[in-house]
């Protein structure tokens, strides 16, 4: 049966992405070669548009954010033959900046939209946006959506809604099946953002956070092979190649 290899990323978080996360990202790409790349959102950060963001978030630099998830946009995505965005909730500030402020501020984020439809443009990539509705990708059988859950109950409830998903959005790596005559499961792939983010200091949910991507084949009839890559003691393993027995 014919196949395409896939490869899905996500939550790099801009100018939080982990230098050795995107080293891997970039070898791994390089020696499996994926045709079809999704990447499910918050490929930036966008502290600095965060609500209640704290004086030390609006002092970041917003260019270095920008600048540093575009290259790992451009990075990621160099090469696919099919390639896909899905807006994450941080992507997505610059929207809802657009939409609710005013004056130079509102300005701006239209110029910072712009920006984005450029660097996914110049990707050759279509763009979803941030939607439980809208942001969601076929990938054959399998559901790519950046995530609209949060907590220990994510991963079930992700399951629940789009029965067999990909998701990112906690930070996490993890799967929950779903129990009936048509079973499904919902992994969340893991993120390649900095463990030691300033709004996530104080709180132990980010001791349960893993850095990771998902890969693997989707054959013609929409059916897949799922594969995870993980960071384990510094090091990310995974098979860049496949046999069939």
């Amino acid at each position: 049966m014919k196949y395409k290899r896939f490869m899905v990323v996500g939550d790099n978080h801009g100018d939080m992405v982990d230098p050795r996360c995107r080293k891997a990202v970039q070898d791994f790409v390089a020696d499996f070669r994926p045709k079809i790349r999704v990447h499910l959102g918050d490929a930036w950060d966008f502290r600095n548009l965060r609500k209640g963001a704290s004086d030390d978030e609006k002092a970041a630099s917003l260019a270095d954010d920008f600048e540093a998830g575009t290259d790992f946009m451009r990075m990621f995505f160099d090469g696919g033959k099919e390639n896909v965005f899905l807006r994450g909730n941080h992507d997505e500030r610059m929207w809802a900046t657009a939409r609710s402020s005013t004056g130079l501020v509102r300005d701006f984020a239209h110029d910072g939209i712009k920006r984005i439809e450029g660097v996914v443009r110049a990707s050759r990539a279509r763009m979803l946006p941030y939607d439980s509705a809208l942001g969601i990708y076929a990938l054959g059988k399998l559901t790519v959506v950046h995530g609209y859950h949060a907590g220990v109950g994510a991963c079930r409830a992700h399951a629940n809604v789009y029965r067999n998903c990909l998701h990112g959005h906690c930070h996490t790596i993890e799967a929950a099946p779903v129990a009936s005559l048509d079973p499904a499961e919902a992994r969340s792939i893991g993120c390649l953002c900095k463990r030691d983010m300033d709004y996530i200091n104080a709180k132990t949910g980010k001791l349960r956070w893993g850095q990771g991507w998902a890969y693997g084949l989707l054959f013609d009839d929409g059916t897949y092979h799922l594969q995870q890559a993980r960071n384990i003691g510094g090091n990310f393993h995974a098979a860049s190649d496949f046999k069939t027995y």
